[in-house]
């Protein structure tokens, strides 16, 4: 139940319960409403994938109602995207089905699987809310209601106005051990060493304009896919940067800031505390992105010709001339982009866009 006097907004999740917790809470949720929804989007002319079919046809014994993209909107006066939407009863045998079906939320993704998994309240609006192309999960719910579910079902991270304290953020991330962390706007000068204690961590954003030095524990992440650094200057990237084997994409925006107090503008490149890659970046051999925009490198590191899996390399705004023949070899890339130059966008425009 609804606390009386706060309001009821949607609490969004850091990340996507997975696991146990994406059980009790499939169980949580058949019990709080009495409808979910699924979608077949039904791309083109092509068939129904096979495992959604076989999905579909599980839950036949509990569908109330299908309707088109237009019926829906007209029903509702809401927009919504192509496909056939499916509605289900909430009892134990269906809740036992999307349990068996799936790990987590991020699993009801078509093509692979019915999109968009949402419980519903009895007007039609979302209780539970699933966007898994966008990894968007929420629930309408207070943000008391939200840390009660915390307190019950460890593995659930809501995104709650106490994570503007960068220790209150730490403790939750911690205790559900989730495996994506957003650290940004907290006026931070170094990121704290308890960083470390996120072993499943799998995506990590760091927006902090005023952390220079990336901590040693940063790199003991060693489940890593994802790694992005916003910040005005960073002394370099240190060579620990060769332990994280399953990095896939790495971006690194040095002259950003979330806040522009009068007469701010980025340090000039060749001032810059960031110059050079590492060679062991080389030994990042499951890396498919490198992005960094806006630094003091000049030349690329020979490692990189290492990198089979890389298809995206963009190092712009920076100090390199031309293009290095090493880079001409790597004819497995997708996409280059070596521009000195902002592609004249101007740094004020830049700050204002970062600003969230």
């Amino acid at each position: 139940m609804s606390n009386e006097g706060e309001p009821m907004v949607a609490v969004a999740f850091h990340t996507d319960p997975r696991g146990t917790a994406y059980e009790l809470l499939i169980d949580e949720l058949i019990e709080k409403t009495d409808r979910f929804m699924l979608v077949d989007r039904k791309y083109a002319e092509e068939a129904t994938p096979e495992r959604v079919t076989t999905v579909l046809r599980r839950l036949d014994p509990y569908l109330i109602e299908s309707s088109t993209m237009e019926e829906m909107m007209m029903k509702s006066g809401a927009m919504y995207s192509e496909g056939i939407y499916y509605i289900y009863r909430c009892t134990p045998e269906s809740g036992q089905i999307l349990k068996e079906e799936a790990n987590r939320f991020h699993d009801w993704l078509y093509p692979s699987m019915p999109d968009d998994l949402c419980f519903l309240n009895e007007d039609g609006s979302d209780y539970f809310y699933t966007v898994a192309h966008e990894n968007m999960y929420g629930m309408h719910i207070t943000q008391e209601e939200a840390i009660e579910l915390m307190e019950r079902i460890t593995g659930l991270f809501f995104r709650l106005d106490r994570h503007q304290d960068i220790h209150c953020l730490l403790d939750d991330a911690i205790r559900h051990q989730t495996d994506v962390l957003n650290i940004s706007s907290h006026y931070l000068k170094e990121i704290p060493e308890r960083i470390r204690e996120l072993k499943p961590l799998k995506r990590l954003t760091i927006f902090e304009q005023d952390v220079y030095r990336l901590p040693p524990a940063l790199f003991e992440l060693t489940s890593l896919e994802e790694l992005e650094i916003m910040t005005a200057d960073l002394e370099g990237i240190h060579q620990d940067i060769g332990k994280l084997k399953q990095l896939r994409e790495l971006r690194i925006y040095c002259g950003s800031s979330y806040h522009v107090p009068t007469g701010w503008k980025p340090k000039e490149k060749s001032d810059l505390g960031l110059k050079h890659i590492p060679a062991e970046i080389g030994e990042l051999s499951e890396l498919v992105t490198l992005d960094i925009g806006y630094s003091g490198i000049c030349a690329l590191p020979p490692e990189l010709e290492k990198l089979k899996k890389l298809r995206y390399l963009s190092v712009t705004d920076g100090l390199i001339e031309g293009t290095p023949d090493m880079v001409k070899r790597m004819s497995w890339l997708q996409s280059v982009n070596l521009n000195s130059t902002p592609l004249g966008i101007s740094w004020e425009g830049i700050s204002d866009e970062a600003e969230f």
